[in-house]
């Protein structure tokens, strides 16, 4: 099982953030959820998680290599530092000793996503490191600007000769879409800011921030080189696809503005749209969750495009559209007054088990990967929900209100996957 700080990444800020009970919506008050239905551990099983929708088989290497690096790192930290701040000294070794974690496997489902905690550790490490340094007066900061206009150079001349090549654009847009990530997640990290502190001595801590954003961003950008030269390695003849998938993402693109504003009505409400009050009910997180959902999505679209993230804007295309499909459906139930009833043990259950049998479907499906990467984001609230019931941190109503999320996204992601891979397989003519 995840911890939570995993789980919350995995699903994003925005979903996190509505998971925690922090919805944009501002009608509705999830605290009068009644605390007093006690759903026990167990209530809502776990699952397997399908097969990563990453068209090769990662290499061991890559998460080896992080691993090394980190240990490097940490053999330069004494365990028990010699400073004379003893506060200082006391919060290194405790740090050090919290980086210290690389014996253990990270628990994410996907190899890609384990790759990204080993790229955490690693930075943890350089962090420790440099908040050492600092404190015992030596000065990283030229060497961290330094390898940071390196990195940019070198940030540039991969991205200007990539030409997202693939057997076909269906399976580009698999293949490509967590390089994107990865190098929009390298060019936010190389940043300036946080900077490296002036006096250092006086700002450890600030040092060693600083230090782990450029080391996570030098891990970030060879897993993007490693993971590209991969995939080239199994498909040696493969052609570029750039073309392909700016046309495709063209055409969902505005498949989602047309379809999103089918609900607009329904989106951005300073009230409920609905004649019944429905305080306390799941049928409120529900709505509010779908609501949400349709809202980030689509401006997901937008924004990878804008990005030059088409690989990306693809996989959030479909998601709009499923989530758009999903929030007709909580529309439509509502008003027939489904998920008004009082919630109880029994209907949280069998609303986890509607949940659990519609994303079973997705994964029978002959778009398998790429639904796959479309229902991604309730695998997360899903599994979300089990660690909640675990932990004893559920509301009985908004609890029944995710999973009955997770349901109907999951149902209409078969369909909103096939509309993509018609426009994907149109582009390649």
């Amino acid at each position: 099982m995840k911890t939570r700080r995993q789980l919350l990444a995995g699903i994003g800020t925005a979903g996190a953030a509505s998971l925690a009970g922090c919805s944009s919506l501002p009608f509705g008050d999830e605290d009068t959820d009644d605390p007093d239905v006690d759903v026990p551990a167990g209530t809502v099983e776990p699952i397997e998680w399908p097969v990563s929708p990453y068209p090769i088989t990662v290499p061991t290497a890559i998460s080896a290599s992080h691993r090394q690096r980190a240990r490097e790192l940490l053999d330069d930290v004494p365990a028990d530092p010699s400073i004379p701040n003893q506060a200082v000294a006391d919060e290194l070794a405790s740090e050090r000793e919290r980086a210290e974690r690389l014996d253990e496997e990270p628990e994410d489902p996907w190899a890609l996503e384990r790759l990204s905690e080993w790229r955490g550790r690693r930075g943890s490490a350089a962090n420790v490191l440099a908040a050492y340094r600092a404190a015992t007066g030596e000065d990283d900061g030229p060497d961290i600007a330094d390898r940071r206009r390196t990195l940019r150079r070198e940030l540039g001349s991969f991205a200007a000769d990539y030409d997202y090549r693939a057997a076909a654009t269906r399976e580009a847009v698999l293949a490509h879409a967590p390089i994107e990530d990865l190098l929009s997640s390298t060019r936010r990290r190389l940043s300036p800011d946080p900077g490296y502190p002036d006096e250092p001595l006086a700002a450890p801590f600030q040092a060693g921030d600083a230090a782990e954003r450029i080391e996570v961003a030098a891990a970030t950008l060879s897993d993007a080189r490693r993971l590209r030269t991969a995939y080239l390695d199994a498909r040696s003849n493969a052609p570029a696809r750039w073309e392909s998938l700016i046309d495709a993402s063209d055409r969902l693109h505005f498949a989602v503005r047309r379809t999103r504003s089918t609900v607009s009505g329904f989106l951005g409400r300073t009230e409920s749209p609905f004649d019944r009050d429905l305080e306390g009910t799941a049928a409120e997180r529900l709505f509010q969750e779908a609501a949400q959902e349709v809202e980030t999505l689509a401006e997901d679209v937008t924004s990878f495009r804008a990005d030059g993230q088409y690989a990306n804007a693809v996989i959030a295309a479909g998601r709009t559209l499923a989530a758009v499909e999903a929030l007709r459906a909580v529309i439509i139930g509502i008003r027939e007054e489904t998920y008004i009833d009082d919630v109880t043990v029994d209907s949280v259950e069998r609303t986890a088990q509607r949940a659990q049998d519609a994303l079973a479907a997705v994964e029978e499906t002959d778009t398998g990967r790429l639904a796959t990467a479309i229902v991604r984001p309730v695998l997360a609230t899903y599994e979300y929900a089990v660690y909640r019931v675990r932990d004893d941190h559920e509301y009985a109503a908004r609890l029944q209100g995710d999973l009955a999320w997770v349901e109907l996204y999951a149902r209409a992601v078969p369909a909103a996957t096939e509309f993509v891979v018609e426009r994907l397989d149109v582009a390649d003519g």
